[in-house]
């Protein structure tokens, strides 16, 4: 019976050892990389599509990456590629870019490559990281975390000196923090700007584009990939069924709440145009 016992149970050594072994590879698997090389002319049509009207008369499809072209007087907001589909849970989003030539703008916040985030939550909670040049030859990291609170749109914006023309810029969310990490030049290390509260909530929309705040400063972007890690990507093409509808991003602005002063504005102003056919009504019949 004793020695039934004994060969019948796992020693401790050997529990601590399977959990060694077992525990990381069982973390990994629940998570999935897609990278997108944008050399040689590439572009996944099948998993990624332009972002913004008129977009595809912006980018360009080059040996050395995919080129934003955007010219002087041609301001659109959301100009850039997104995913065919949604991340959720923990995931990391890191994107190599250059930019060819800078022009300073007049005004504005900047602009340059920048990499955007929109969640699907409550808060309408948005984050964005951009490697841009302001007014004033300013060249800077841009880090920004965006949420509605009681009907207000509020920003939380953080700027780092940048010195280097081409770089990488890296978004990663563990649980609910959201970290952001720029590699400033051509070498791979990273170095983590800041870390907030992003919630747990799906990615709805991830945005690699180009900014353009000043409508009469041109603006050129080189993207040369793109690499995404998350533990489930929702709406994936290989996860729909033959003629299922395809999810298709789109970006719009977080909504304003409507003042008070408006709303009795626009029903003062009915009920006097519905006023003033009613006596026109009464004058014509008499």
């Amino acid at each position: 019976m004793k020695s039934q016992f004994r060969t019948g149970v796992i020693p401790w050594w050997g529990v601590c050892l399977l959990l060694l072994l077992t525990g990381p590879v069982g973390a990994e698997q629940g998570r999935r990389e897609l990278k997108f090389s944008f050399l040689g002319q590439q572009f996944d049509n099948a998993q990624l599509v332009p972002l913004g009207r008129g977009m595809l008369r912006l980018i360009e499809p080059r040996r050395d990456g995919l080129f934003f072209n955007l010219p002087a007087g041609h301001q659109v907001s959301s100009v850039g590629i997104s995913p065919r589909f949604q991340l959720s849970g923990d995931f990391e989003i890191t994107a190599a870019y250059e930019v060819p030539a800078w022009k300073n703008p007049g005004a504005g916040y900047g602009m340059g490559p920048s990499m955007y985030l929109r969640m699907h939550d409550e808060k309408e909670s948005a984050a964005m990281i951009g490697r841009l040049l302001r007014p004033k030859n300013k060249h800077v990291f841009s880090t920004s975390l965006s949420t509605t609170v009681e009907g207000k749109r509020q920003y939380d914006v953080k700027l780092v000196d940048a010195k280097q023309n081409s770089g990488k810029l890296k978004l990663v969310r563990t649980g609910s923090q959201l970290k952001f990490l720029i590699s400033d030049g051509s070498g791979d290390e990273f170095r983590e700007l800041r870390e907030v509260e992003l919630g747990t909530a799906d990615v709805d929309l991830l945005r690699l584009g180009a900014q353009q705040s000043d409508v009469d400063t041109p603006v050129q972007v080189l993207w040369k990939d793109l690499s995404i890690t998350a533990e489930a990507f929702p709406n994936h093409p290989d996860s729909l069924a033959t003629g299922e509808r395809q999810h298709v991003p789109t970006y719009q602005a977080a909504p304003q709440p409507h003042s008070i002063s408006l709303i009795w504005s626009l029903v003062s102003g009915i009920a006097l145009v519905c006023l003033l056919f009613a006596v026109h009504l009464i004058r014509k019949r008499i």
